[in-house]
């Protein structure tokens, strides 16, 4: 089991170090690139499971605002 649980990090680890040092590259300036770009994506990657947590808890959130129930129409103020 531990032995699986490693090899889904470190295959989750070696895919968003790939997209980032990717997306690094694609859209940094040309004139003032990142002193270390391979390290930033190796953390990003490192990280890869935080990232997803809160992913999934931004999802979370977007799926709460909505399923609210709205306000009936027929409920006024009566003065």
């Amino acid at each position: 089991m531990l032995i699986m649980l490693m090899v889904i990090y470190l295959g989750g680890c070696l895919a968003v170090t790939c997209a980032a040092y990717a997306a690094g590259r694609r859209l940094t300036d040309r004139e003032s690139p990142p002193a270390h770009p391979l390290m930033i994506s190796f953390a990003a990657g490192a990280i890869w499971p935080l990232l997803l947590v809160g992913l999934v808890e931004l999802g979370s959130i977007i799926v709460y605002t909505k399923v609210q129930p709205k306000p009936a129409s027929n409920v006024g103020i009566l003065a």
